[in-house]
Formats: structure tokens, C-alpha cells, sequence
């Protein structure tokens, strides 16, 4: 549905807890290195100004392939696997494709 377009995704995270100074530098860590992965054209983190427990990823990619690449990176595996026990649900992902 994506190939070969510039692909938006919105990845929103509910935490059990409000992010504490841990999450917030395994966020820090996570951001870095994806900004130098190949095909990140933005990669933000954000904690929700009156909900310290949710989190969103802006996140814009080249194209599909660019985004497959990170799901498999491992910036984000670490992530998963040092942060994935202190998220209340499963994160919601919502993809956007930018018109003009």
C-alpha cells in the first residue's frame, strides 16, 4: 500500500506508569540512533503534556522498506526488550502518507 511513497507513522505508547527519568533516557537513546538509521526522515519522541504515562513517536520514513529496516534495528529491539514490560497495552500504530 506504501511502496515507494514517504510514509508517516504515529506510534503511541501507554505506559503502566509515568515515565520516569529511565524511560525518558532509553527514549533519548532510542531517538538518536534511529535519526541515523537509512531512511529516517524525522524521528521524534513526545510525552503527552497532561498524561505522563503516554508517549508518541512521530516518525517519517522514505518509504516502507526504510520503516521495515528499523523494526528490525537493534535500537528498537533494545528498546523492546529493556522497556516492553512497563507498557500498560500493546503500542498504537496509525500510518499516514503526506498529500502534496
Amino acid at each position: 500500500m506504501f511502496e515507494g511513497k514517504e510514509l508517516t507513522l504515529l506510534a503511541e505508547m501507554t505506559f503502566a506508569a509515568p515515565v520516569d527519568e529511565t524511560v525518558v533516557e532509553a527514549l533519548k537513546t532510542l531517538v538518536a540512533a534511529t535519526r541515523q538509521e537509512p531512511g529516517c526522515i524525522e524521528y521524534a519522541a513526545h510525552v503527552h503534556a497532561a498524561d505522563p504515562k503516554r508517549v508518541v513517536f512521530y516518525e517519517r520514513w522514505t518509504d516502507q522498506n526504510a520503516l521495515d529496516v528499523h523494526c528490525a534495528a537493534p535500537a528498537l529491539t533494545a528498546f523492546r526488550v529493556g522497556m516492553g514490560h512497563l507498557l500498560a497495552d500493546a503500542p498504537a500504530l496509525s500510518f499516514w502518507t503526506r498529500l502534496g
